[in-house]
Order: structure tokens, then sequence, then C-alpha cells
């Protein structure tokens, strides 16, 4: 693109209000919580699918930001 990553990261940040590690940090956050949800995918696929090094970083993760592990997310919805 022969764009600097400075440049990008300015231009990023002025459309959309986040910067990019926050912005993809919250896409990934939506698609597993939609498809612990809407699918039978397993917890380490769904990982697998949002590029996580390993499982136990995704679940890790999924528990810093919402409170609860994959798991207890997916049977929480399933059980209402």
């Amino acid at each position: 693109m022969n764009y600097s990553p400075n440049y990008l990261t300015k231009v990023f940040r002025k459309e959309t209000g986040v910067n990019f590690s926050d912005y993809l940090s919250e896409y990934r956050m939506n698609m597993a919580k939609q498809w612990l949800l809407e699918t039978d995918m397993k917890i380490f696929e769904i990982a697998e699918k949002l590029k996580y090094n390993t499982p136990a970083n995704f679940i890790r993760y999924f528990r810093k930001l919402g409170g609860t592990t994959p798991g207890q997310y997916r049977d929480s919805f399933l059980k209402k």
C-alpha cells in the first residue's frame, strides 16, 4: 500500500475512534460469542479460527473481558 504503519494507525484511529488492537479484540470477542451461541464448534476450534496461539490463551482472554469462561458463557445461554 506504500503507507507507513504510523500513518495507517493514525487514520484508523481517526476514522473509528479506537486503536486497531482494541478494535481487533472487540471483533474477536463478538465473533467468539456469536459462534458459541450459534454453532456447535468446540472451544479449541473457535480459538483456532480466531488465531489464538492456544485455547488456554483464548479462554484466559475471554474470562478477562467477559468475566466468565467461553464454556460457562455458552452454558448460561443454552439453559435459558
